[in-house]
């Protein structure tokens, strides 16, 4: 740690020799293309063009490096220059090839990628939004739609709860996407930022490729490209990490592995929880591409093993309860991609994935075990620059057994599901500044008696070129969750109908994103007991409403090196589903949720800081000794989070982060007693973050040829 920090401050005084690098950017017509992004990849240098199209910023880069361009739009320029460069930097953006990329489907969509017209941020915006840790979940919160609890960490959208959002990583279903923990810590996502090189995140209305969601997609894509060989190091506040890529010919192969400890981290910032064994994980991560003349082959297997032990508070008991929690996690996901000729693409997939966690909880004993199966096809064709067509075939098989096992008593439970889905979707361009896009997916299964038909909808109308207005509309089912379906198999389909309006406006660094929405649930499960146990009735009987408003403005050009978002969810959620007795805003949604992002760029000490500021509004709960049912309210909270990236060198990065920096205190709610005391009173107590703020510390180190590669997007 002293080294690190004596790194951070003697590094600052060290100068750099600069260079200018100058040039103009050019559209296929030869005009000027006015604040366009460009910069050399893999580092912070890079500028914006003026009205004439002419950039200029100064650069430390030696040597062969790329540079790229990139405005809404069109396709992200690239191109390999020797530095320092002399002569005038003519750049020449190329427009799309296919007519339908024009006019898009903003509804819906937000993207992180690093060209595209619903593209809201980058993939390096994401992970070094101050407070995310390096966790994908943790700064989609900071998006409109989106919110994560803050006592469990998982990803809620438009009003449903976290069992409505699945996950896919190039287009197959990832079944467990959460690291294991217990009630009230929150979760992480299993996998690194790093793997990702575009993210598009639904908040409805999503494409008929997917389902069994009734909410949203979290569709995570890797980079069909040849990783180049290189070593990398991480040492943290919290472990320490390795990587290394081989690369040959046309296969790379990359393994990641990580270490965390939290022992040594609360000795210095003691959280408020009582360690019998502190929080230990252990991952590995292989990634294996070969390019074929016209195909991409990718394989990704993870393994991930989780040790934890610690007293939980529990109103029903005296003293805090031991708990002890083990499990282990392993995914492999295999893609391919065809180049067919006469512009069909075929693409197939597979993922396999194998959980085991083993619970003790005073003198419960609790193992389960999940395994999972999605086996998947689809062909893809571009008919014309007009019209575009995709159609697939799916299979999903989930396996999942649970035992409760107390003192003499035992018992197992669980459910078997398999699921066939076939999908076809269409986008065709009806004007030249009018697309639509019309899709229908039918789906059965084992569990349940029917299958379901899912039709979807869409349009796109393009204003101009700067303004477009999109609707969206879609049929959804999805089964039950586990935590209820494990214990009740018969349980059918619940649905939801999405709409949705989108206004979206992009020009000059400023990008304005409203939408308005509207959903309605049928045949949510309902049980009748406190909470699901094997005994419950369940039925389908359940119900709900949600309509709500998001707001998105991100402002890249006005104040030079700074970037800036701003992010407004308003959510009215209604339903009846649990145990509820009535229709109600359940106690996991806030009302309103408000996000300022900003990260500025400091050129003198080649270093990022990054500030977010969020405020959400309070939530509901049910305190049992009133007469109405969820009629209790927290009180909103404020918390600022900030981070600081200094490149000490082009291949050595220091990384800061404080998450809660003010120090806020807010309640998530309240566990009531099962029983009345003598007094006929429900106690109770609250539910608090375990601490108040993460002070996270790293040093990454990028060892490569060619001198360049570094791991921002790990940050």
């Amino acid at each position: 740690m002293k080294l690190l920090l004596t790194l951070l401050f003697l590094s600052i005084t060290i100068v750099s020799a600069q260079s200018i690098l100058k040039g103009k950017v050019l559209g296929k017509n030869g005009k000027p293309i006015y604040l366009a992004n460009v910069y050399i990849e893999g580092t912070y240098d890079g500028g914006t063009t003026d009205s004439l199209g002419n950039f200029v910023f100064e650069t430390s880069e030696q040597g062969t490096k790329i540079i790229k361009a990139s405005v809404v739009g069109l396709p992200t320029y690239n191109r390999s220059i020797q530095l320092p460069q002399k002569e005038l930097l003519i750049i020449q953006m190329q427009e799309s090839e296919n007519r339908l990329q024009e006019v898009t489907i903003q509804a819906g969509v937000l993207q992180a990628n690093s060209s595209g017209k619903n593209t809201v941020m980058s993939p390096l915006d994401i992970v070094t939004t101050a407070g995310s840790m390096g966790n994908i979940i943790s700064a989609l919160a900071t998006l409109p739609g989106a919110q994560v609890g803050g006592e469990n960490g998982r990803l809620m959208v438009h009003g449903g709860d976290a069992s409505e959002t699945q996950t896919y990583i190039n287009g197959i279903r990832v079944a467990q996407p959460y690291t294991a923990t217990p009630n009230e810590v929150p979760v992480r996502g299993r996998f690194s930022p790093m793997l990702f090189k575009g993210v598009n995140f639904s908040t409805g209305g999503y494409s008929a490729e997917f389902g069994n969601a009734l909410s949203s997609i979290l569709a995570l894509n890797t980079e069909n490209a040849i990783e180049q060989s290189k070593t990398e190091l991480s040492l943290s506040s919290v472990g320490l990490g390795l990587g290394h890529t081989l690369q040959w010919g046309k296969n790379s192969l990359t393994f990641n592995s990580s270490y965390t400890n939290l022992k040594p981290y609360s000795k210095i910032i003691t959280p408020d929880i009582k360690w019998t064994k502190p929080y230990e994980n252990a991952s590995g991560e292989m990634i294996y591409r070969h390019q074929f003349k016209e195909g991409f082959l990718n394989i990704y297997g993870a393994y991930n093993f989780e040790d934890i032990g610690l007293y939980q508070a529990d109103i029903n008991y005296e003293q805090p309860v031991p708990l002890k929690k083990k499990s282990n996690n392993a995914y492999a996901n295999i893609s391919y991609s065809q180049n067919l000729g006469n512009r069909w693409t075929f693409q197939s997939g597979v993922g396999l994935g194998y959980l085991t966690d083993k619970l003790h909880y005073d003198d419960v004993y609790l193992p389960n075990e999940e395994k999972s199966l999605h086996l998947k096809a689809t062909l893809s064709k571009i008919w014309n620059n007009k019209i575009k067509s995709i159609g697939g075939i799916e299979y999903f098989d989930t396996n999942y057994q649970e035992e409760y096992h107390r003192q003499t008593l035992g018992y197992s439970y669980g459910y078997h599901s398999k699921m066939t889905a076939v999908f076809t979707e269409t986008t065709f361009g009806i004007l030249p500044n009018l697309i639509g896009k019309i899709g229908l997916r039918e789906t059965s299964s084992n569990l349940q008696a029917k299958s379901t038909l899912e039709p979807r909808a869409s349009l796109g109308y393009a204003l101009n070129k700067y303004t477009q207005l999109s609707l969206a509309y879609g049929n959804f089912h999805q089964q039950a969750p586990t935590p209820l379906l494990k214990y009740a198999p018969q349980l059918d389909w619940m649905e939801a109908n999405h709409y949705i309006a989108n206004y979206f406006y992009a020009r000059g660094g400023h990008l304005l994103r409203l939408e308005a929405y509207h959903k309605e649930y049928n045949n949510l499960a309902k049980y009748n007991s406190i909470t699901p146990k094997y005994d419950s009735q369940y039925d389908n009987n359940g119900s709900g409403k949600v309509k709500g408003f998001d707001l998105f403005y991100k402002n890249s050009s006005s104040i030079k090196n700074l970037q800036y978002w701003i992010s407004y969810s308003y959510t009215d959620s209604k339903r009846n589903e649990a145990n509820y007795p009535t229709t109600v805003t359940p106690p996991y949604v806030y009302k309103h949720s408000f996000y300022i992002v900003g990260k500025y760029w400091l050129s003198s000490l080649r270093s990022q800081l990054s500030l977010t500021n969020s405020f959400v509004s309070g939530r509901n709960y049910n305190d049992p000794n009133q007469t109405v049912f969820m009629n209790g309210h927290t009180k909103g909270y404020n918390s600022l989070s900030m981070s600081w990236s200094f490149l000490y060198s082009q291949q050595k990065i220091i990384h800061l982060s404080v998450s809660n920096v003010l120090g806020a205190s807010p309640i998530y709610g309240y566990q009531y007693a099962d029983r009345p005391n003598s007094q006929g009173i429900y106690d109770r107590r609250p539910i608090v973050p375990t601490a108040k703020r993460f002070v996270f510390l790293g040093y990454f180190w990028t060892i490569s040829k060619n001198e360049k590669d570094n791991q921002l997007d790990n940050l």
